[in-house]
């Protein structure tokens, strides 16, 4: 049997995501987050029970304690 060094390479599938998923309401004041799971979407600081703080336009806004929100791992 000859080897085909195309086909022997070992690619492991991706494990995990780099961003972990929560509920507004159960992460702690002053946690940085995330509205989605990638590095693109606006960054956010919680401020209150139901409040956020948008760290690049500088606006509190409202979040619902159970929205999903996703923090970096």
């Amino acid at each position: 049997m000859a080897n085909d060094p195309a086909r022997d390479i070992y690619n492991p599938p991706v494990i995990g995501n780099e961003f972990e998923e929560d509920e507004f309401s159960e992460i702690n004041p002053g946690e940085v987050f995330r509205r989605f799971p990638n590095n693109e979407s606006k960054i956010y600081r919680k401020s209150g029970d139901n409040f956020a703080f948008a760290l690049k336009e500088q606006v509190e806004i409202q979040f619902g304690p159970r929205e999903k929100v996703y923090v970096k791992s």
